[in-house]
């Protein structure tokens, strides 16, 4: 059904019932329109009355701030403005509010009164001393009653410069036997950010926009977006990262213990004597590692308490940059403590 025939067939409903006769008699009543008639022009002239009286209102007046010092940013309280209390007749307050917009007070901030704390000052102005300009757009017959605030504040800060270095936002993963094969290269590799000192001075490092790649088996390549920061300017928007990528194989290697912990006079042997140690390393760089870029010791200082130890624990204490990972084998080892003969 359409909608014009809904409309249709509901009136039809409406003036069959006993609601919609006395609706349709009303409407049908010559009376009811004169007298709605006259209640319209006594609404009205006891409306143009009114407005002979006096009254409050309240009016918002624009602000603007300019000639900011270049070494400066203002970072609080641009969006202010005047609130004007004045009194005229109903006419007048209707014809303001209609006819005519503020102008904007433009202030120079390079001439405002300063608080000053190290970088970060407080800029005021008095808004009675804009009392004279604020009348001269107040249409004739208004009384200003009221500036508010007192006083304008605007919070000003030193803008400073900084480099500081791009780091990953993101989760990197390799696929099986694949694994990062060096540091990630960023090009550039830091940026100068410029902006308010007391923002400035707390960032410590410009973060790449989240980046989730899928499982790496090749040296990753690719432009990113740094992540924005409100009130702060980079020198790039973007940087070039690089994520090596290789293969890494395993090896074992016996490292044979060294014990710390004793005075000359003593004398400990461990049982192994040596360690089983795995480690996993990208292949660029599997042969360059040997045993002696490890070391593997224990500590024989928990002999000489009160309550000796059954074992030793070993402690893997240097491994080269180069592995991704290691394991070794066994964690405690048996001993055997000898005092040394003279």
């Amino acid at each position: 059904m359409a909608l014009g025939e809904k409309v249709s067939d509901w009136w039809f409903r409406l003036r069959k019932s006993k609601h919609g006769e006395l609706l349709h008699k009303w409407l049908n009543n010559r009376d009811v329109y004169v007298f709605l008639v006259f209640l319209l022009i006594a609404t009205a002239f006891w409306f143009l009355n009114a407005l002979r009286d006096t009254y409050l209102a309240d009016f918002s007046y624009p602000v603007r701030f300019v000639n900011v010092p270049d070494d400066e940013i203002v970072v609080g309280g641009t969006e202010q403005k005047i609130e004007l209390k004045v009194r005229a007749n109903g006419y007048t307050i209707v014809r303001q509010r209609l006819n005519r917009s503020f102008v904007p007070l433009v202030f120079d901030v390079s001439q405002m009164r300063r608080s000053a704390s190290n970088d970060r000052s407080d800029a005021w102005v008095l808004t009675r001393s804009q009392t004279n300009r604020v009348r001269e757009q107040l249409l004739v017959g208004m009384d200003l009653v009221e500036l508010r605030p007192d006083t304008l504040v605007l919070q000003i800060d030193k803008i400073r410069d900084r480099k500081v270095p791009v780091v990953l936002k993101g989760n990197v993963a390799f696929e099986k036997q694949f694994l990062q094969a060096g540091d990630l290269v960023f090009n550039p590799d830091s940026v100068i950010i410029s902006g308010p000192a007391s923002l400035v001075d707390t960032i410590e490092a410009i973060a790449t926009q989240a980046l989730n790649v899928a499982p790496l088996s090749e040296t990753y390549q690719q432009k990113v977006a740094l992540e924005q920061l409100p009130s702060v300017e980079f020198s790039h928007r973007e940087a070039a990262l690089t994520i090596p990528v290789e293969p890494f194989s395993e090896k074992t290697i016996s490292l044979t213990l060294q014990v710390i912990g004793l005075p000359d006079s003593l004398r400990l042997k461990a049982f192994p004597s040596a360690v089983d140690l795995t480690f996993r390393a990208g292949v660029s760089r599997f042969e360059s590692i040997q045993a002696n870029d490890f070391r593997a010791v224990v500590d024989a200082s928990e002999v000489l308490k009160n309550q000796r130890p059954g074992r030793l624990r070993v402690r893997i204490e240097r491994v080269p940059e180069q592995i991704q990972s290691y394991d070794f084998s066994p964690l405690f080892v048996e001993y055997i403590l000898e005092r040394r003969r003279p």
